[in-house]
C-alpha cells in the first residue's frame, strides 16, 4: 500500500455537521455577532467566528489552544461549520487577551438569552432546584494573572483559580459562574452571586431551592435566601459548641446504620436560631479515631441547617441528589478542558472560562432536546464516540454537498430523526 497526503475531504469529526445545524437553528452565531463587542485590528476572521471556532473545538474534545492545529488542515471540518480556514493557535489566544470585561458579559448575555428560550423546552417548568459548588483550578507558573495561593487540596501551595459554579439540577443546564483568585474564600461574594442568578429567572413563578456545600455556610447568605423566599439545605460547618449538642440528641433511624435529628441551634453571629438536621452514622472498623467527632462512639456526622419543611432524614436524600454538579464539574474538568488555562491574562482566561460554559450549554441543550431518551443522562464523552467523532468524507454531488458517513457507526434513520428534531425548533429571536 502506497501512502500519500494532502487529501482535505476527509474528516473524522464528520458529526459535528449536528452541532452546528443545531447552533444555526438557534442563531447562536447570529446573536454573537450583534452582541459582543470586541476591539481588534484588522484581521480576517470575525469576533463571532473566532468565538464559534474555540467553541467547536472544545465541543469535539480538543483540551488545548495549541492543538487545534488538527483542525486548520482539515478541509472538511471547516467546510461544515462554515469557517473558510481554522485560525491558527495564536490567533486564538490573541483573541482571548484582547477581549475586555464587556466582551465577557456580552457573551454571557448571549448564554443567558439561549438558556431562556430552551428552558422550558420540552416540557413547562414550574420550579427550580439551584445546585451551588466552588472548584478549585491549579495553574502552573508565576505569570498568570489572578492565580493566587489559598486552599489547594489537589496540590499544596500551588497557585489557582477558585471558580464559583451554579447549575440547574432537573435540566443540567450551566445557570452562573465566575472566576475568581485562587486565595478567595468561598464565602465571599457569595451573596452578590445569588443575586446574579436569581436575576437570570425567567419571567415567571418558580418554586426555588437551593443546595451547597459547607463552602456557602455564613449568617449573609442564608439571610438572603431568606429574604428571596428560597428553600435550602447546606452543609454546616463545625464548632466545638455544635458538635457537644450533637452527643444530646435523640436520633431516629432512618436506614440502616444511619439515624437523624433534628434541633433548633443558633450559631455565633446569628440573628436568630434555624433549624438544623444531625445525621449520625457507624463508621467502619477500619476508619481511625481523627474521622470522627466522637471517636469511642464510633459514628461520624454530618449537618445541615435548612428551612425545608421535610422529616430529618429526607433532608439527607434532597441533599444528596446534589451529587450532580459534581459530576458536572468533574465533567468540566475532564472533558471541557476548565483545567487548562490558555493565557496568562486573567481577563483572557475568564473568556476562555464563559465560552467553555457555552459549549458545556451547548452539548447539554443538544441531548435534551434532539437525541433520543435512551442519552438524557449520557456524558458528553459517549455523545462524542457514539455522534460526532465520526469519520466521514465531503463530496460534491450534482452541485450540493454531501456528508458521506460509513453505516457502521450511525444510521440513517438516527440521523434522519436527529435532524428531525434540529428542523423542528423554533430559532432562539
Amino acid at each position: 500500500m502506497r501512502p500519500s497526503v494532502g487529501g482535505r475531504d476527509l474528516t473524522h469529526f464528520g458529526g459535528i455537521f449536528l452541532i452546528h445545524r443545531f447552533c444555526r437553528k438557534l442563531r447562536i452565531r447570529t446573536h454573537l455577532r450583534k452582541t459582543v463587542r470586541i476591539d481588534q485590528r484588522v484581521s480576517r476572521y470575525q469576533p463571532a467566528d473566532l468565538i464559534m471556532a474555540i467553541i467547536y473545538a472544545l465541543i469535539v474534545g480538543i483540551p488545548r489552544l495549541r492543538k487545534t492545529k488538527i483542525l486548520q488542515g482539515n478541509g472538511a471540518f471547516q467546510r461544515i461549520v462554515g469557517l473558510e480556514s481554522y485560525p491558527h493557535a495564536s490567533s486564538l489566544r490573541r483573541f482571548l487577551k484582547r477581549a475586555s470585561f464587556e466582551s465577557n458579559q456580552d457573551i454571557g448575555r448571549v448564554h443567558d438569552h439561549l438558556r431562556r428560550a430552551l428552558f422550558n423546552l420540552p416540557h413547562p417548568r414550574s420550579s427550580l432546584l439551584f445546585d451551588f459548588d466552588s472548584s478549585v483550578l491549579t495553574v502552573y507558573g508565576n505569570s498568570i494573572e489572578g492565580a493566587k495561593v489559598g486552599y489547594n487540596p489537589h496540590r499544596r501551595g500551588a497557585r489557582s483559580y477558585r471558580p464559583l459554579l451554579c447549575f440547574e439540577s432537573r435540566t443540567h443546564d450551566f445557570w452562573h459562574g465566575i472566576l475568581r483568585p485562587g486565595n478567595i474564600q468561598d464565602r465571599t461574594g457569595t451573596v452578590d452571586f445569588l443575586r446574579a442568578c436569581l436575576a437570570k429567572i425567567p419571567p415567571r413563578l418558580y418554586r426555588i431551592r437551593l443546595r451547597a456545600d459547607a463552602g456557602f455556610y455564613c449568617r449573609e447568605f442564608v439571610e438572603a435566601l431568606e429574604v428571596a423566599g428560597i428553600g435550602y439545605v447546606i452543609v454546616a460547618a463545625g464548632s466545638s459548641r455544635m458538635r457537644r449538642k450533637l452527643g444530646a440528641l435523640r436520633y431516629r433511624p432512618f436506614r440502616r446504620d444511619w439515624a437523624a435529628a433534628s434541633f433548633r441551634y443558633q450559631p455565633y453571629g446569628w440573628s436568630r436560631p434555624r433549624r438544623f438536621v444531625a445525621i449520625r452514622y457507624r463508621l467502619p472498623d477500619k476508619d481511625t479515631a481523627q474521622e470522627c467527632l466522637f471517636p469511642s462512639r464510633r459514628y461520624g456526622y454530618r449537618v445541615y441547617v435548612t428551612n425545608l419543611p421535610l422529616r430529618a432524614g429526607k433532608v439527607w436524600y434532597f441533599y444528596r441528589g446534589r451529587a450532580n454538579v459534581e459530576l458536572n464539574i468533574r465533567e468540566l474538568k475532564e472533558h471541557f478542558a476548565l483545567g487548562k488555562i490558555p493565557t496568562n491574562s486573567y481577563m483572557g482566561n475568564q473568556v476562555f472560562f464563559t465560552l467553555l460554559l457555552l459549549a458545556y450549554s451547548i452539548i447539554n441543550w443538544f441531548k435534551r432536546l434532539c437525541l433520543p431518551a435512551s442519552y438524557q443522562t449520557a456524558t458528553v464523552e459517549t455523545i462524542r464516540t457514539d455522534f460526532l467523532v465520526l469519520p466521514a468524507r465531503l463530496v460534491t454531488t450534482g452541485n450540493r454537498n454531501v456528508l458521506r458517513l460509513p453505516a457502521e457507526y450511525i444510521t440513517q434513520q438516527a440521523i434522519n430523526r436527529i435532524v428531525g428534531r434540529i428542523e423542528g425548533l423554533r430559532p432562539a429571536e
